[in-house]
């Protein structure tokens, strides 16, 4: 079975696949003890079930922490090999962009959780500190390595722009390995319009679930239309020996936060801060703000096959 469909950020080059990359073969279920219970079986994937900063984790609002001293991130769009964001003056290159989703009909896609809510789906653009770290593999080892945005995704009337192109391209997508090149993809144009974020310390989602990730769940969904989602959920691993076997859901199961503490940049009314510590935040969905590169649905592709 798939990982979570991968897409890479490469110099000058775009291009959507399944991942291939680990030393031993893993699921999302745990079936033929390969899934998530049993990924911490190897000893180069112990952290899996060891570790106690593991993700992705349900996030409280009453629990949020308000702290002013995080700042907005910065989006560098140098070009499409080269996206930079900063977070707290380093500097992040984007390597990857994971792509979960589940099953059409539940919206249980997402690896994070609101309160207990998954959403059907959820992008994460995972990007390694370039100021410490010549690469992806180096950091993903080492402190203050890696940092992954969070895209949540609702369903909605029309689909981001980028998610579209994702999913039109994403069908030529069948045997592990197997690349599709896209030509004209802009990373930054599927983060929603908002300033605000939640962040924790955490792992990845994958094996070996090493414990360097600083999280950052963004505190408003992209759109996409349920037509295009029920394409992705239809999407199935091939082989030329055995029947399809469909891809979603392919999400880790929550991990326990272990009392970590999730940080946001979110105001609070004077109210509430002078009254707990821990103030209350909901999670916004703006779903009545217009989002940057949302597709038209008169100008909606042809669904794929």
């Amino acid at each position: 079975m798939f990982g979570p469909l991968l897409f890479l950020v490469t110099e000058g080059l775009s291009s959507i696949e399944a991942r291939t990359e680990s030393t031993y073969p893993w699921k999302y279920d745990n079936m033929f003890f390969e899934g998530p219970d049993y990924w911490g079986v190897h000893s180069e994937w112990v952290m899996c079930s060891r570790g106690k900063l593991q993700s992705p984790i349900d996030i409280r609002p009453s629990l949020l922490l308000h702290d002013p001293s995080l700042r907005p991130i910065h989006i560098d769009r140098i070009s499409v090999g080269q996206t930079l964001f900063y977070i707290q003056l380093n500097r992040y290159r984007i390597q990857r962009i994971d792509i979960h989703f589940g099953v059409f009909g539940h919206a249980n896609g997402s690896e994070h959780a609101i309160d207990g809510r998954k959403f059907p789906m959820e992008l994460q653009l995972l990007a390694f500190n370039a100021d410490l770290y010549t690469n992806f593999s180096q950091a993903s080892k080492a402190p203050h390595g890696i940092a992954a945005i969070s895209v949540l995704v609702e369903y909605g009337g029309e689909t981001n722009e980028e998610l579209l192109k994702l999913t039109i391209a994403t069908a030529s997508v069948q045997y592990k390995s197997q690349r599709v090149e896209l030509a004209d993809l802009s990373p930054w144009k599927l983060l929603p319009r908002t300033r605000d974020f939640l962040t924790y310390e955490g792992s990845i989602t994958s094996p070996p679930c090493d414990e360097t990730v600083q999280w950052i769940v963004l505190n408003q969904p992209i759109h996409i239309h349920p037509d295009d989602y029920a394409e992705w959920s239809k999407l199935s691993q091939l082989s030329p020996t055995d029947p399809p076997v469909p891809i979603a859901p392919n999400c880790r199961t929550l991990a326990e936060a272990n009392q970590r503490t999730v940080r946001t940049n979110i105001l609070m009314s004077k109210e509430e801060s002078s009254t707990c510590s821990a103030p209350r935040v909901t999670y916004k969905v703006l779903s009545n703000q217009k989002e940057h590169g949302r597709a038209k649905r008169k100008h909606h592709s042809p669904p794929v096959k």
